[in-house]
């Protein structure tokens, strides 16, 4: 893709199951790519440093309120 890993966020969570995205930046722009939360969180440890990890306010709310 010619671009740099920048970050993960875990996007998502419906019926029970959480969706991620894989945050790329290329030429100043970030670009999102779907992934598999575990897929995304294991590209993000694998890094050197590792990426951050992201979870949309959406997300925690849901998740506490289970």
């Amino acid at each position: 893709m010619g671009g740099e890993l920048d970050s993960i966020v875990i996007s998502e969570l419906r019926d029970h199951i959480y969706f991620a995205r894989v945050r790329v930046k290329r030429e100043g722009e970030i670009i999102e790519i779907d992934s598999r939360p575990s897929d995304a969180i294991a590209v993000a440890f694998a890094c050197e440093p590792a990426l951050p990890i992201y979870v949309a306010e959406e997300v925690l709310e849901e998740s506490i309120g289970s």
